[in-house]
């Protein structure tokens, strides 16, 4: 029973492979500069996203004072638009981790 199990799968996969292989090969031919895109870039936004914040505390006249430091992320995205297939494309970047107060 298991070889007919066998030889059912090495079968299905032997037909499998050649249904893949000889269906490229009857792929129109492209030419090379036609697959290509051509990115232009058409435009470019810068975001902060606000991500958190936390409290610190600092020295000032000898006196201890608290204040809350506000997180942000710098984020830039950048948008590609291709001519000859009509395509467009968005790259999203993090620039920096923006804090509201200078503090270490």
């Amino acid at each position: 029973m298991k070889m007919v199990y066998r030889r059912f799968f090495y079968i299905c996969s032997i037909t499998l492979f050649c249904t893949i292989s000889f269906g490229w090969l009857d792929r129109p031919n492209h030419s090379y500069a036609a697959i290509l895109h051509e990115w232009k870039q058409e435009s470019s936004d810068i975001n902060y996203i606000h991500t958190g914040s936390h409290e610190f505390t600092y020295w000032k006249n000898f006196m201890r004072h608290k204040r809350t430091c506000h997180i942000s992320q710098k984020i830039k995205t950048t948008v590609y638009y291709c001519d000859l297939h009509n395509h467009t494309k968005s790259k999203t970047v993090h620039v920096e981790t923006v804090h509201s107060e200078q503090h270490s």
